[in-house]
Formats: C-alpha cells, sequence, structure tokens
C-alpha cells in the first residue's frame, strides 16, 4: 500500500502546484504533500534495506541421516567442492532409506552454512532456517507489496554423525570403492590371518583364566571374538584406504 500511496502523493504534488492559484495556499500544500511524500519514500527504503517493520523468524527441522553409499557396511557423507575453494562445499546426503536420488545443499553460501558434528546419537541433520517476516498485518498491509515476506536469511546445516562414518568428496568416494574393488581378494586374505590370530589370542588368554572353560563357552567366546575382530579389521583397513585416497 506504500507504494500505491507514494504514488497518489506524487500525483496531488503535482495537482497542487500547478493548481491552486494563491501563492500561500499553494505553497504550504505543496510542503506537506512534499514531506508525506519523501516520508513515504524513505520507509520504502528502510523496508528494503533495512527492514523496517520485520523481524527475524528462526524455525528448526530435523530428519534422520541415511548413508548415500551402496554398502551397508560402508556409512558415507558425501560432499562437492563448488569453485576453486575448499570452503564452499555442497553436502549430498539421504533422509530416507527408499530415497532414490539424493538430496543436496544450497550451494549459495550466502545464505548457507554447512556444519559436520561426530555424535553418539543416531545420525541426523538439524536444519534451522531464519527468514525475515513482517512484525504484525499492519506492516505486512503497508509493505507486503513488496514480496519481501518470509524472504531468507540463513539456512544453517548439522550434520550429526557416529565415528564410524566417513566425509569424502564425490571423488574420493569414487577412487575409495574403485579401490575396494580392486584389494577385494587381498583384503579376504588378510582379514582372515588378522581374525584367526585375533581370535586365537583371546581364546588362549581365555583359557589361562578358566582352564576348565565349556566347549559351549567357548563356541560362544570364538563368536564374538570373531565379530569384533572382523569389525576391527575393516575399520583398519578402510582407514588405511582412506588415507592413500586423500
Amino acid at each position: 500500500m506504500i507504494i500505491f500511496v507514494a504514488v497518489i502523493l506524487a500525483i496531488a504534488l503535482f495537482i497542487s502546484m500547478v493548481s491552486i492559484s494563491k501563492p500561500l495556499l499553494r505553497n504550504l500544500t505543496s510542503l506537506i504533500i512534499a514531506i508525506l511524500f519523501a516520508l513515504s519514500l524513505s520507509l520504502i527504503v528502510l523496508n528494503d534495506r533495512d527492514h523496517f517493520g520485520m523481524k527475524k523468524i528462526t524455525t528448526t527441522q530435523t530428519a534422520d541421516l541415511i548413508s548415500v553409499s551402496p554398502s551397508k557396511q560402508l556409512k558415507m557423507l558425501l560432499y562437492q567442492n563448488v569453485g576453486t575453494s575448499s570452503k564452499n562445499r555442497v553436502y549430498i546426503y539421504k533422509t530416507q532409506a527408499t530415497q532414490k536420488k539424493p538430496t543436496t545443499t544450497n550451494p549459495d553460501p550466502t545464505h548457507t552454512t554447512n556444519k559436520v558434528k561426530v555424535t553418539t546419537q543416531s545420525p541426523r541433520i538439524v536444519t534451522k532456517t531464519t527468514r525475515w517476516v513482517y512484525k504484525n498485518d499492519a506492516y505486512k498491509l503497508w509493505f507486503g507489496i513488496a514480496g519481501n515476506n518470509h524472504k531468507l536469511i540463513q539456512h544453517k546445516n548439522t550434520f550429526e554423525i557416529n565415528n564410524d562414518w566417513l566425509t569424502l568428496s564425490s571423488v574420493q568416494a569414487k577412487k575409495l570403492q574403485h579401490l575396494a574393488k580392486q584389494n577385494t581378494a587381498k583384503m579376504k586374505k588378510e582379514a582372515q590371518v588378522y581374525v584367526t590370530a585375533a581370535v586365537k589370542k583371546t581364546l588362549t588368554a581365555a583359557m589361562r583364566k578358566d582352564p576348565t572353560m565349556s566347549a559351549a563357552k567357548r563356541k560362544a567366546l570364538t563368536a564374538e571374538a570373531t565379530k569384533k575382530a572382523t569389525a576391527a579389521y575393516q575399520k583398519q583397513a578402510m582407514a588405511k584406504m582412506v588415507a592413500e585416497i586423500k
């Protein structure tokens, strides 16, 4: 509405200056209209530049974070550098297991910031969105024609991942998958040797403490030791490959 008022005041100022014959009345009327016109223009500028009549509101959305890796054993959060600076990244992620096409963060660094945080809780993405909105309906009535209600100020994304997740660029992820495929046979042999040695060491130590250990307990201990040793080897092998691609 303020724009229409400014237009009407501009027309009224012109009419008063050419239609009122008495100099005193013409000057007084024109001065009053000119002041109101200047005030309306000032308010328009203040609204556009300094968000006069508006306030910031922040909303928070939380969603599960699903690995984009095709392998269930390999959990990844991917990113892609935008431009030549590695500081500006677009993150690639999923929020549903059935999601076919991954979601990407806004590439505009002016309105989007991304942070990766390690947590012991379930992986998730927390998005805080800050926007300009009008303080009340009166301000919205006067300035809403500008179309700046709910104008975006910032998206702040926090990716909360676990220790067993990898944060890699899309290029690094492709190299890692290629390297893992290339070394499958070698890693299988190494894993067998590693797990066998680890299980033997665990059983030997346990039998020293309890020489009369039953066969059932030995079987359970072997299964548990095998599981731990396998996980340890996978973590060690993965760390070695990640160091190689980086």
